[in-house]
């Protein structure tokens, strides 16, 4: 039987001490210039590089920063659903083409009207010759041109059939197309211009200051924002008491009730992917992961719910499919693994390792509790004769031998992830024959899934949906863990802070005096 083992506080009671700079935890500078007016957010990392380009990045910590500056044509809801943004509805006009209404009351941060030709201006920028590290321009290289029919009306047309292109239509983030011409894309990243409720005061290394843009359409309630490089939790934790922060993210939920008890608050958001651990096999590679059977009794030899429930306080739901259940073409009916380690050591028998086997499991931490996580799978399936030894490797270098097809262990931590238009079928493009040197490719389902891509019928397409998913949860080609989540700390006088997909309402929070 596993002992399970209390989990330690990243904060001690003991040794906080409140009030004291040293306890903030923030560098000297920052403690210097802190304006109490402003909501104060701390992040483990700062947008760097394209810093207020609204293209150069929109993954998190950068997207934090973007989605106060400028809007996209839509905006993606908690629920997966696509709602209005800067376009107020929209349509199809034919198999490439989609139509926009646009706003009629919105101006840029420079008093400059908002209208269809600002919108003509991003998709030719982004459908024209530009770089490739902009991680926008790599998401939508089906973007073909775009008319202005009338002001509020624009037609975008793309190359290939794009029938869920209004989820796209998100991350299609507006900027003032004169200040971007005149300025260039160095300076105008210094100094962005866009139609969000916060205009950039200061970019500094560990700190940036955004301030209100009162004449925004979604005007805030607060007088600006200032972004804090934290990359320590436990200083975070210090900094959020001693009322220094107003936000902290990666909050360890065995921290909560330290938050809760001086009367703050804690939030729970979605992310867009699915916590997974990747099995690393095939017909190149000598693996018992290579039997379906072992496969699926991994999956059922994990105690998943104790670990969301110990981990994670309980907040996560369990997957069974490669994507997160607020995507489309997430199949419900398809249920999670259950714990069965007698199950899992049938299977194991039944494919001749009954006495087990072996095997490497390499992550790069990050998340929260991430590596207690993975020594919790590690444990359970010793419990069926498995014994994994656990790797650890820098993050940066961990995505980047994903990314070039560099696959040494027997599995690997990974998410299947649903971004960036919260549509299911996103995942085979790390997950199946399309990603380029992929580690799993089997082409008895790749029909299905270019169909699944191109279908513009809602209910064909979710169907087609469904069928990727149930094969995935049949081949089981990963553990599949959980929906993941992030935890935010919030001080007693914040209010009406949430995340959603990477986006934040500023104009929705509020700061007690």
């Amino acid at each position: 039987m596993t002992i399970r083992r209390p989990l330690p506080s990243v904060l001690s009671r003991r040794h906080f001490v409140a009030g004291s700079a040293l306890a903030a935890g923030l560098p000297f500078a920052a403690r210097a210039q802190q304006d109490k007016s402003l909501l104060r957010v701390a992040l483990g990392g700062l947008p760097s590089g394209g810093k207020g380009n609204a293209y150069h990045n929109i993954q998190t910590p950068t997207i934090i920063v973007t989605s106060a500056i400028f809007d996209g044509l839509t905006r993606l809801k908690a629920d997966g659903t696509v709602g209005p943004g800067l376009a107020l509805s929209w349509e199809p006009q034919g198999p490439l083409t989609w139509r926009f209404k646009l706003r009629d009351d919105v101006n840029f941060s420079n008093g400059k009207r908002f209208t269809a030709d600002a919108v003509v201006h991003a998709v030719s920028y982004l459908a024209g010759p530009g770089p490739a590290t902009e991680t926008v321009r790599r998401d939508m290289v089906f973007l073909d041109s775009a008319k202005a029919i009338d002001a509020t009306t624009v037609d975008i047309t793309t190359k290939i059939p794009m029938p869920f292109f209004p989820r796209y239509a998100a991350i299609l983030l507006i900027v003032e197309p004169e200040a971007w011409t005149r300025m260039g894309v160095a300076a105008f990243s210094e100094n962005p211009v866009g139609t969000g409720p916060m205009v950039a005061e200061s970019w500094a290394p560990g700190r940036i200051v955004l301030r209100a843009n009162k004449t925004s359409w979604r005007a805030p309630h607060i007088a600006g924002v200032e972004f804090l490089l934290l990359p320590d939790i436990p200083s975070r934790i210090q900094a959020l008491m001693s009322g220094r922060l107003d936000v902290v993210y990666q909050l360890p939920p065995e921290e909560f009730s330290m938050v809760t008890d001086f009367g703050g608050s804690v939030v729970t958001i979605a992310d867009a992917a699915a916590t997974a651990i990747l099995f690393n096999f095939g017909k190149d590679r000598k693996s018992p992961l290579n039997d379906v059977r072992v496969r699926r009794a991994i999956n059922l030899a994990v105690d998943r719910q104790t670990i969301v429930d110990s981990l994670l306080g309980g907040k996560p739901k369990l997957s069974g499919q490669p994507a997160v259940s607020a995507a489309f073409g997430y199949d419900p009916s398809i249920t999670p693994y259950p714990f069965d380690p007698q199950k899992a050591k049938a299977l194991l028998t039944e494919a001749g390792f009954g006495n087990g086997f072996n095997m490497t499991l390499e992550t790069s931490g990050g998340t929260t509790n991430s590596l207690l996580v993975v020594q919790r799978v590690a444990d359970d399936l010793a419990g069926v004769g498995i014994k994994v030894e656990i790797r650890t490797k820098p993050g940066t270098q961990y995505l980047l031998d994903f990314v070039q097809g560099r696959y040494e262990p027997d599995a690997f931590t990974l998410q299947w992830g649903s971004y960036p238009s919260l549509d299911s079928i996103q995942m085979s493009s790390i997950g199946s024959c399309r990603k380029t040197n992929p580690w799993y490719c089997n082409p008895d389902i790749e029909p299905t899934i270019t169909a699944a891509w191109s279908e513009a019928d809602p209910d064909k397409a979710l169907a087609l949906r469904h069928k990727v998913m149930k094969f995935y949860h049949d081949e089981a080609p990963s553990l599949f863990m959980y929906d993941n989540v992030t935890f935010l700390g919030l001080s007693p006088r914040t209010s009406g802070y949430t995340n959603v997909f990477g986006f934040i309402p500023y104009e929705d929070v509020r700061l007690k005096s």
